[in-house]
C-alpha cells in the first residue's frame, strides 16, 4: 500500500534533480562565459599577469569570510530564497563590470562579486545533499556536476567567441541578463530543507551555532583531511582560471582558443563523471580520489613549458581527468559522514575551503610568475597536490 507514494517519492526527487541541474547547467554557462576573460580584462587595468592574480584572490577573500555564515543561514531560512537573492545581486554585479573605468571601482566589484557568488556554491552543495539517497550520493553528486560542467565547457566558448568578435567587455553583458531569466526557474524548486528540517523558531545565525559547528568539524579526522583535498583542487581551479587565460595569451592564442583550452578542461567530467561516482559509491571513495592527485599532479608538471595547441589541449584533459576522479567524491563522502540537518552548515565549511583554495592558489601563483615567469604559475599547484597526496596516503593508512 505503501509503494505508490514510494514511487511518487522516487520521482519528486528525480525531477527536483533534473531541474536543479538544468539551473546550475545554464548558471555555469553565463558564468564561464564571462570568467574565460576576466584575466584579460582585469589585467587591462593591471598591466602585469602577477597583480591580476592577487586582484583576482579578493573575490575568494571575500567568499572565504562569508561562506560558513551563508551555509547555516540556507540551514535556517532555506536554500531557495537565498538563492534568488543571490542570483540577482550576481547580476548587478556582472552589469557593473561591463560599466566600470575605474581601477579603484574594480577593487570593490572584485570583493562584490566574492560575497554575491559565494552563497550559490554553498547553496548547490547543500541542496544535492539534501535530495541524495543512501547508497546513490556519488551518483546524485556526479549528476548534478556533469550538468554544472557542462556549462562550464558551452559558457567558455561563448565567452571567447563574443570576445574575439566583439570586445572583451561583452561577456560580461550576455550573462548579466540571462541570470535575471534563469531567476524563473528557481521558482519551481521545493525547498527541502525549509520545508523540513529547518528550525522555525529562529532564522538567525548566532555565534554558538558557528562554535559548535566549527568544534564538532574539529572532531572529525576524516572530514578535515577532506577539507584539505578541497583547498588543494580548488587551488589549483584558480592557477587554472586565472593564469590559463594569461599563459595562453602570452603565446599569441586569442579568446576563442583560450575558451576552447578550458572548455576542453571540463570534458572529462562530462564523459565519465556519473560512472566515475557510481564507481567510488561501489569501491570506496579514498582509492579513486588518490589516484585522481597521483594523475593530475603528474601532468600538471609540464604544463606551463608546452607551446603547441595539441599537446596543451592534450594535458589539460588528462589532468582534467584525474580531477574527475576528485572533486565530486569528495562532496559525496562528506555527505556519508555529516547528519543531513547539517548539510548547509557543512556545505559551508566545504566552501570555506574551496575559497581558501581560490585565494592562496593566484598570490601564491603569482610570487612564482614574479619570479621565474608566467611559464611556472602552475609549479604551485605541484607542490601543494604532492603534500596533500602524502598527507592522504598517510592518514587513511592511519586509519586502516
Amino acid at each position: 500500500m505503501f509503494k505508490p507514494k514510494q514511487r511518487e517519492s522516487k520521482a519528486h526527487v528525480h525531477t527536483q534533480l533534473i531541474l536543479f541541474s538544468t539551473i546550475f547547467l545554464l548558471f555555469s554557462i553565463f558564468i564561464g562565459a564571462f570568467i574565460t576573460v576576466h584575466p584579460l580584462y582585469l589585467q587591462q587595468f593591471l598591466g602585469k599577469a602577477e597583480l591580476v592574480g592577487l586582484i583576482a584572490a579578493l573575490a575568494s577573500l571575500a567568499g572565504l569570510v562569508s561562506s560558513l555564515p551563508f551555509g547555516v543561514l540556507s540551514d535556517k531560512i532555506g536554500r531557495k530564497r537565498l538563492l534568488i537573492v543571490s542570483f540577482l545581486l550576481i547580476s548587478i554585479v556582472l552589469f557593473a563590470f561591463f560599466m566600470n573605468t575605474s581601477l579603484y571601482a574594480l577593487i570593490g566589484l572584485q570583493i562584490a562579486f566574492g560575497i554575491s557568488i559565494a552563497p550559490i556554491w554553498v547553496i548547490s552543495e547543500a541542496f544535492i545533499k539534501d535530495i541524495s539517497p543512501i547508497g546513490r550520493r556519488g551518483e546524485f553528486r556526479s549528476f548534478y556536476g556533469t550538468f554544472a560542467n557542462a556549462g562550464m565547457f558551452i559558457g567558455p566558448l561563448i565567452g571567447g567567441l563574443l570576445a574575439k568578435r566583439f570586445e572583451i567587455r561583452t561577456p560580461y553583458l550576455f550573462s548579466t541578463f540571462l541570470l535575471l531569466g534563469l531567476v524563473v526557474l528557481v521558482f519551481k524548486l521545493k525547498d527541502n530543507n525549509r520545508d523540513g528540517n529547518r528550525d522555525t523558531e529562529s532564522s538567525g545565525i548566532g555565534t554558538d551555532d558557528l562554535v559548535a559547528l566549527l568544534k564538532e568539524f574539529r572532531q572529525q579526522p576524516e572530514l578535515k583531511v577532506l577539507a584539505l583535498c578541497t583547498v588543494s583542487l580548488f587551488f589549483w581551479y584558480s592557477a587554472k582560471w586565472v593564469f590559463g587565460p594569461l599563459f595562453l595569451r602570452s603565446l599569441d592564442y586569442d579568446p576563442f582558443i583560450i575558451g576552447l583550452w578550458l572548455g576542453i578542461s571540463v570534458v572529462p567530467f562530462l564523459l565519465f563523471q556519473i560512472p566515475f561516482g557510481k564507481l567510488g559509491d561501489r569501491i570506496g571513495k579514498t582509492k579513486m580520489i588518490c589516484l585522481g592527485f597521483l594523475i593530475s599532479t603528474l601532468f600538471i608538471i609540464p604544463l606551463g613549458f608546452l607551446n603547441s595547441l595539441s599537446s596543451l589541449l592534450a594535458t589539460i584533459f588528462i589532468i582534467s581527468l584525474g580531477t574527475t576522479f576528485i572533486e565530486p567524491l569528495i562532496e559525496a563522502r562528506v555527505t556519508d559522514i555529516v547528519s543531513r540537518e547539517k548539510y548547509g552548515a557543512y556545505s559551508g565549511i566545504f566552501e570555506f575551503a574551496k575559497t581558501s583554495g581560490f585565494l592562496i592558489g593566484p598570490v601564491s601563483s603569482s610570487i612564482f610568475v614574479y619570479l621565474l615567469g608566467i611559464s611556472f604559475s602552475f609549479i604551485p599547484t605541484v607542490i601543494i597536490f604532492i603534500l596533500t597526496l602524502a598527507l592522504f596516503w598517510y592518514t587513511q593508512r592511519c586509519v586502516m
